[in-house]
């Protein structure tokens, strides 16, 4: 009777024992897992700030250019936009306005570029990722001034000058298409 005693203490320990050493291999695994996880996320993070500062090094000096800044402000756009694509699965890591502000940008740079329909299509994307507006020094909305100008052709728009936050550079320029641009 005593050995059979000893045998079920002796499984006992054994599966005790077994059943820790498996927990702290899974203790392990899974900070193996997060470390691992964690420098995907840095290096993820690294190079979105790298590909931002390329974006805005050709903004930089596309403003500095007076040929081909089209090109330049339509490449600073597309890498722009691009750089979102290193951090959609994470896009936590960086701070919203900045992300805004890094989108707006692109926006921006593509209708400087002429490219109006790539800003629309990505005028869009910022609305709908986006439930916020970005305000300029002059006080006036980036959503509104972006409408504004995407939607300069339909002959609804200038009579709404006046009521749209535009910048006035926008405003004034708009008022000057429609005028030159009535038959």
């Amino acid at each position: 009777m005593k050995i059979k005693y000893k045998n079920i203490v002796l499984l006992a320990f054994s599966s005790f024992a077994l059943a820790s050493c498996n927990l702290t291999m899974d203790n392990k695994n899974a900070r193996i897992e997060t470390s691992i996880k964690n420098v995907k996320i840095s290096s993820s993070l690294r190079s979105y700030d790298q590909c931002i500062e390329d974006g805005k090094n050709f903004d930089s000096l596309a403003s500095t250019k007076k040929e081909g800044a089209d090109s330049l402000y339509n490449k600073s756009a597309k890498i722009l936009n691009d750089c979102d694509f290193l951090i959609q699965d994470n896009p936590y890591m960086v701070n919203e306005t900045e992300r805004m502000k890094n989108a707006a940008l692109s926006i921006q740079n593509y209708i400087k570029a002429g490219n109006l329909l790539q800003a629309s299509l990505n005028f869009k994307k910022f609305q709908n990722i986006f439930d916020k507006d970005l305000i300029y020094k002059d006080g006036s909305s980036f959503t509104e001034n972006v409408e504004s100008i995407l939607s300069h052709k339909d002959p609804n728009v200038s009579g709404t000058f006046a009521l749209i936050n535009n910048s006035k550079i926008i405003r004034s320029e708009l008022k000057r298409i429609n005028y030159w641009s009535k038959k």
